[in-house]
């Protein structure tokens, strides 16, 4: 693995792990654990395909309740990716794709986070990629993924993963989609695009601008800004102020929600 390959992995891990690290730790979570019924739920999945499924646990970073096509479509059985942590993506995904999926992950955890309590539920992440099989050859695939059991704060626990096979759709990608589905009103599903533009972003955006941003993005006001940082008031609100014509934003909830998506925060 090249130098540089590695280190945009390991930064992608890293920033993935911290977006999604307030389950560390949790309690009493068994108590959930035991009442989850999968079955109940893949008997309202309708494929479109051939398809694997498994569980993300996130309170143990782990792949379980393994089931579907896992052999025919990745060459290994449900006995050898259950149980495995999170590194067993390495072995189904090039790793290209990996650094990609992470940086799209960390920008939807920060999304969940921006996300009231009772809405949770009500998300979806998907995305298309290139998979790979344990002969080394590949695959398109469609990816989805719904938070299903959740903790007493609102953390969750399990998302159910299904992976489908679309290579007989003869879909030619120019890029890969990632994008965050708001399922709430059914009448009006708002599907969000995860921009991983996040070079060209960074490098518009200044280390002070970006100090700014943070804080921010953690309701402080002008003033307790100012203060954290030992700036002047005067100081934040040109900081923000650049970053409102940067991001092309109007406000500061829509500089937030844009700096999320595009993977800046």
């Amino acid at each position: 693995m090249k130098k540089s390959t590695y280190t945009k992995l390991r930064d992608a891990y890293l920033h993935f792990y911290q977006a999604c690290s307030s389950l560390f730790g949790a309690k009493g979570l068994h108590v959930v654990k035991e009442d989850f019924d999968l079955h109940a739920l893949l008997c309202n999945y309708d494929a479109i395909g051939p398809f694997v499924y498994y569980i993300c646990d996130y309170s143990t970073h782990k792949f379980i309740q393994v089931g579907g096509s896992c052999e025919s479509m990745f060459g290994y059985t449900a006995a050898e990716f259950e149980g495995n942590g999170f590194s067993f993506s390495y072995k189904i995904t090039p790793l290209i794709e990996i650094v990609r999926l992470l940086r799209g992950g960390k920008v939807f955890w920060n999304y969940y986070k921006q996300t009231p309590i009772e809405d949770r539920s009500f998300l979806r992440v998907n995305f298309t990629t290139t998979f790979k099989r344990k002969d080394g050859s590949t695959f398109e695939g469609f990816q989805q993924n719904r938070p299903i059991l959740f903790d007493a704060k609102g953390n969750a626990i399990y998302f159910l993963v299904i992976i489908t096979d679309i290579s007989d759709l003869k879909t030619k990608f120019s890029k890969h989609e990632h994008y965050i589905l708001n399922v709430k009103d059914p009448t009006n599903i708002l599907k969000t695009h995860i921009k991983l533009n996040d070079t060209e972003s960074n490098q518009s955006v200044s280390p002070a601008e970006l100090r700014v941003l943070k804080l921010l993005a953690e309701g402080l006001k002008t003033k307790e800004i100012a203060a954290q940082l030992f700036l002047s008031e005067h100081t934040v609100n040109v900081h923000r102020k650049n970053l409102l014509l940067k991001l092309e934003c109007s406000s500061s909830s829509h500089l937030i929600k844009k700096a999320l998506m595009a993977g800046i925060l």
